[in-house]
């Protein structure tokens, strides 16, 4: 619906891409008079509904209060222009109607509105203020006619949703069972299926070695092996953490580095030396100083290096590191002065083909084997659950090593997220078949394509609602009720003036 009263009275700066609209048609007015675009409208406004006209200034008023909640991004301003028209014209086909079957408010009405607003009320004595209300108009944001049409048309709009609304009382007994309903708690248990490990790497080894035996394979596994021979062969290499201090001189200097001379850089990683002999934290310095963005973020960690993969200098450095003789001397190198701790040291690895190809056959085979066996438990779990036989599900899923998990916070009907599960929505429509301890829902429940089997462990039915309770739930359901009903009969005279072709767009703000 319309702008808030205090939307109105707080002005920002306006929206950019709505600016540039306005600027645009009081531009071409200026040039040529009231001219009209394609549409067939006066550049001046955003649309028309029968006798309504939508005007810039409203559109931009409603866009600025629009950005101000979402972003002022580009893209997203462009959105906000379509969403601030179609929620101005559903307005205005609102005020037509009432228009058409003279249902209007009065001037009282209309100055009784005015006084109620919040932001002329005096902060002492709680009344209307005839000065705030006047330094309001001088402001210029908007002058007495337009602010007065906008409490007509506010009024009108609540007059024509009381209208279009017919109030329903829903029963206190339905009320009653759906409060004891929606506050019934389930604590629960579950199991995720998914084969043994131990059966499926059996399985998936003997297959593996049935596929590598068979010659027509060979060519895949070769490419595989091609495609993957970085993780079978590889020189000597060492992993450490990394302090790099850079310098105006050095390759690929960025930021401060790039004020920094050689000599400073030189002195500041002594300095960052001589602190970690002390006893700091290398992680916590390399997090802190560090002109390696990469390693900054990661503490320090640059992973295994070698002569392949980082200059001369740093791979020399880090192969004379050990247990015994943790932290490198300072390292000259293109990039700057570097400085090393050592975690881990590993040999040269060089594995043929042939040591590798059950290894191979084994990943090629991966998906396929274990969608065969989950394939297989789960027919059989689906089975057992819709045949109710409980016992012999609890049996099958300790022979398969499922592990129960608890679910750590009781679920009710309102419940939308489980910890663990993910959405509830696979749970919900089932919940209250779980009546007694050990109970089973008489299928699998896939959360976010994990097939999960679900159990109760207690039930806890919910209280009577009392009578403010009770008077509380009919106020809340009269309300959601009334503000669906509207809506839809909202939408209903939007189509209904669509078809008739009652409503006109500015073709300039649709493209």
């Amino acid at each position: 619906m319309r702008l808030s009263t205090k939307s109105v009275l707080s002005p920002s700066a306006k929206s950019l891409a709505v600016g540039v609209v306005i600027a645009l048609g009081v531009l071409a007015f200026a040039i040529t008079g009231i001219s009209p675009n394609r549409s067939g409208l006066d550049t001046r406004l955003a649309a028309q509904v029968g006798n309504q006209d939508v005007t810039m200034l409203e559109l931009q008023r409603v866009v600025e209060n629009l950005n101000r909640q979402t972003g002022n991004e580009e893209g997203r301003r462009e959105a906000n222009i379509q969403s601030g028209l179609n929620q101005l014209i559903q307005e205005k086909v609102m005020l037509e109607e009432a228009n058409r079957i003279g249902w209007n408010p009065s001037d009282a009405a209309v100055a009784q509105w005015i006084r109620r607003q919040p932001e002329f009320q005096n902060e002492k004595t709680k009344q209307f203020d005839i000065a705030l209300y006047k330094k309001f108009l001088k402001s210029g944001y908007m002058n007495e006619l337009e602010f007065h049409k906008q409490g007509r048309d506010a009024l009108t709009l609540e007059k024509m949703s009381a209208l279009l609304y017919l109030p329903e009382v829903t029963p206190r007994s339905i009320l009653t069972d759906k409060s004891i309903r929606d506050s019934t708690e389930f604590s629960l248990e579950f199991a995720q299926i998914q084969p043994n490990q131990q059966k499926f790497k059996e399985k998936l080894n003997g297959e593996a070695k049935k596929y590598a035996a068979d010659a027509a394979n060979d060519k895949a596994l070769k490419d595989a092996y091609e495609s993957s021979k970085n993780e079978f062969i590889r020189p000597p290499q060492v992993k450490v953490l990394s302090v790099l201090v850079a310098h105006k001189e050095a390759q690929r200097a960025e930021g401060d580095a790039k004020n920094r001379s050689k000599d400073d850089a030189k002195k500041l990683i002594g300095e960052i030396r001589e602190k970690i002999t002390k006893g700091e934290s290398f992680q916590n310095i390399a997090a802190s100083t560090n002109d390696d963005a990469t390693a900054k973020l990661s503490k320090g960690e640059i992973g295994w290096v070698d002569s392949t993969n980082i200059d001369p200098a740093t791979s020399t450095a880090a192969f004379a590191l050990n247990s015994g003789n943790p932290l490198s001397e300072v390292i000259e190198t293109p990039f700057g002065f570097r400085l090393l701790k050592w975690q881990e040291s590993r040999e040269r690895l060089e594995k043929k083909f042939e040591d590798v190809k059950i290894e191979l056959a084994e990943r090629a085979l991966n998906d396929k084997i274990k969608n065969e066996m989950n394939s297989l438990i789960e027919t059989e779990m689906t089975k057992l659950l819709t045949e109710k036989k409980f016992a012999e599900v609890t049996a099958l899923i300790q022979s398969n090593g499922f592990e129960w998990k608890v679910v750590k916070k009781p679920i009710t009907p309102r419940t939308r997220f489980i910890e663990d599960l993910g959405q509830s929505d696979p749970l919900l429509p089932v919940l209250f078949g779980l009546k007694t301890k050990g109970d089973m829902p008489a299928q699998l429940l896939d959360f976010g394509g994990k097939k999960t089997i679900v159990r109760l462990v207690s039930r806890k039915d919910g209280l009577t609602p009392d009578a403010d309770r009770l008077k509380r739930l009919q106020n809340a359901d009269q309300r959601v009720a009334a503000q669906t009903y509207v809506s839809s009969m909202q939408r209903k005279l939007f189509d209904i003036y669509t078809n008739n072709k009652d409503i006109k767009r500015n073709t300039e703000l649709l493209r």
